[in-house]
């Protein structure tokens, strides 16, 4: 009798006891122009992978899981990827976090703190017409290699990161 009690005891303890998911450690802080520029030139021999999207947005979030994918295949590999989100700052608890632990991002993500949309827009290309999503890639000396404006796939981004890697 006293036995079963035990075992009774213990499987009550068990069943309270309740293992809290896993989550990514994210944090999300901003980034402002002068950041951006240190990231961009202090690529310690890899190449950067750029990505302007918000939660917002249909084709970010469609292409989202192309990113994460291709961070994990080349997180060995001399490949950095990061993205700016164009949400509001105040939102990084609320949209940002929870989307990225929704996709089980494993890159940096910040959040665009440029003096405004025009300076950002400048600064990525002067091509760029706002329109999100939209990637850079530069090589691992900081120069630009690639625009890319609009949704891509993962074999879209895998082949522009092999181009520039093989550069």
């Amino acid at each position: 009798m006293k036995k079963k009690i035990i075992v009774i005891f213990i499987l009550m303890l068990v069943a309270n006891c309740r293992i809290p998911a896993q989550k990514n450690n994210i944090k999300v802080e901003t980034i402002n122009k002068a950041k951006l520029e240190e990231i961009i030139k202090n690529r310690n021999g890899k190449i950067l992978l750029l990505n302007l999207w918000a939660t917002w947005c249909i084709p970010c979030r469609q292409e989202f899981p192309d990113i994460v994918k291709l961070s994990k295949e080349y997180k060995k590999k001399t490949l950095e990827i990061i993205a700016i989100s164009l949400d509001y700052p105040e939102d990084i608890k609320t949209k940002i976090i929870p989307f990225l632990n929704s996709h089980n991002s494993d890159f940096k993500v910040y959040v665009n703190n440029f003096k405004n949309d025009e300076e950002l827009i400048n600064f990525i290309d002067p091509k760029f017409t706002g329109a999100i999503p939209a990637t850079v890639i530069y090589d691992s000396t900081g120069k630009k290699s690639l625009f890319i404006e609009g949704k891509k796939s993962y074999l879209e981004f895998k082949e522009a990161v092999d181009r520039v890697l093989e550069k």
